[in-house]
């Protein structure tokens, strides 16, 4: 080892979302890093398929929170605009209920009046007093709750930490707490139904999740050009500018550890990369049962772990385009409540699944030939349980919305299916390594957020940390690259506790220094 890189060398696992950003603003403090990952290019689950002129989104399709995606820009000296083009999707999406009727959701308050009081007579008034209180949960949230490493649980439940938990409601339930603005079961289901962005039920998570339909109302609903996949595009060029350097096609098969710290990694063929310290951007559970030495450390209170919901997911290249459908479009099942229970405790699919239909075309021509869309459908299911075999659950649910979308109107969808592509919970887990399939990986339950969410420092293993959705804060493309930036304090933390000398890129006062001060 040199002395210029004494200290300094990290390996990063896995090219998520986290792993990237985080990489980047390693490098960019003074780190030499490599990236390692098994697949052949960026984005773990936020990743594209494209077969024959079509491009589809493999996982997330949406933006929120725009501003966390620019601070991950601008920490690192560059603007976002010179990396990613953003577009506004408006309206942002359209509802479908069981009883025939829609409501077309829109941040122009005077046209979502009148939808909201076309369903609920006198709710805008109130749908105006939950966005107000959804504000303050967003501003809370990121500013002093989501955005800030804790050192334990007495340090979250200080007075003053514990004022804005109380301040966000993030001691009551989601669904409850929206049912004090809407009394129309209908409203109360397409006010709280965004949980599943987290993979999570309304019913069981935090009432603070209501700045989720807050950031998509108050904020807006955004689509990069070329879709989501540009943003892990954006993060691994800015990354190769700051330094890092990939290694694709290249798993790592055990994260080494040595008296008590990690040491670097073992290839398959029995390579080792040393390391002074190793990030882990692997989804968490996977990592301690699969790459880590259980002797060394282990993930406490695992058999009481809770994971989120997995996807069915189907990925259509049609004939020609349907204009009828928006951007974004939910179509809701029968009993709301029930369906969530099937997926969450009784671990089956619904009877009559709620889903999400997506048409990126309407924001992006690009992504589909001429004249033809490419449709991205993704049924919320449980995740891989020993009673859903999904050869068989599989063809089962394909019907269903096939089905639904000739009640709503397009009977000679299937018919017009030009390419088909199938992703499912089983998938989920070989492609990306994903414990039980789940696609948003651990819960965000009450029992695990906070500091009750596993650490993205191991408490044994000083030099081994975690990024990603596994880990703290949680899941959510924003909320994982917030999830970047507090590892990188953690790295950098220790790095100085360790008496590391670096050399930051940037001239301006650095998170080292800060660090250090």
């Amino acid at each position: 080892m040199s002395a210029r890189t004494q200290g300094r060398r990290v390996v990063v696992v896995g090219a998520g979302v986290g792993g990237l950003a985080a990489a980047a603003r390693l490098a960019h403090q003074g780190f030499d890093v490599q990236v390692f990952e098994k697949t052949d290019g960026p984005g773990g689950r936020c990743n594209q398929l494209r077969v024959d002129g079509f491009t589809w989104d493999l996982g997330p399709t949406i933006v929120l929170m725009p501003e966390v995606f620019e601070e991950t820009f601008r920490a690192l000296g560059r603007r976002i605009e010179d990396y990613l083009t953003l577009l506004r999707c408006e309206p942002n999406y359209r509802v479908h209920f069981r009883d025939g009727s829609d409501v077309t959701f829109t941040s122009e308050l005077c046209a979502m009046g009148r939808e909201l009081e076309r369903v609920e007579p006198g709710s805008y008034a109130r749908y105006l007093a939950f966005l107000a209180q959804g504000r303050v949960q967003y501003r809370t949230s990121l500013d002093h709750l989501v955005g800030r490493n804790y050192d334990g649980i007495a340090d979250y439940f200080s007075p003053k930490v514990l004022a804005r938990i109380l301040q966000v409601r993030a001691h009551r339930r989601m669904y409850a707490d929206v049912s004090r603005y809407f009394q129309d079961e209908r409203l109360r289901a397409a006010m709280t139904f965004q949980t599943m962005y987290l993979g999570v039920s309304p019913f069981a998570s935090p009432a603070v999740y209501g700045l989720l339909p807050f950031t998509e109302l108050g904020v807006g609903i955004w689509f990069p050009k070329g879709g989501l996949y540009a943003i892990p595009q954006a993060l691994e060029r800015l990354a190769r500018e700051e330094g890092v350097r990939f290694h694709y096609g290249t798993p790592v098969e055990r994260i080494l550890t040595n008296g008590g710290r990690a040491t670097g990694v073992r290839l398959p063929d029995g390579e080792v990369v040393e390391a002074d310290a190793v990030l882990c951007n692997a989804d968490l559970p996977y990592a301690y049962e699969k790459l880590l030495d259980p002797n060394a450390t282990s993930l406490k209170r695992k058999e009481k772990l809770r994971f989120t919901s997995s996807g069915y997911m189907l990925y259509l290249g049609m004939k020609r385009k349907y204009p009828e459908l928006l951007h974004h479009n939910v179509v809701f099942g029968r009993d709301y409540k029930g369906s969530f229970d099937d997926i969450f405790e009784r671990f089956r699919v619904p009877e009559d699944p709620s889903f999400y239909v997506n048409a990126p075309t309407r924001t992006d021509a690009s992504l589909a030939p001429e004249g033809k869309d490419a449709l991205y459908v993704l049924v919320p299911v449980p995740h891989q349980n020993p009673g859903v075999d999904w050869k068989d659950e599989g063809p089962r649910v394909r019907e269903k919305v096939f089905a639904r979308m000739a009640e709503l109107g397009f009977p000679k969808l299937e018919s017009d299916i030009e390419v088909e592509r199938i992703f499912t919970p089983d998938d989920w887990a070989s492609t990306f390594n994903l414990a039980r399939g789940s696609a948003f990986g651990l819960a965000q339950n009450f029992t695990q957020i906070g500091p009750f969410r596993p650490r993205n420092q191991d408490a044994r293993v000083r030099n081994l940390f975690f990024v990603g959705a596994s880990t703290q804060p949680g899941t959510g493309l924003p909320t994982v690259l917030i999830s970047a930036r507090l590892v990188t304090e953690r790295l950098l933390t220790w790095a100085h506790e360790a008496g590391v000398s670096l050399s930051p890129r940037s001239a301006a006062p650095s998170l080292v220094e800060e660090v250090a001060a």
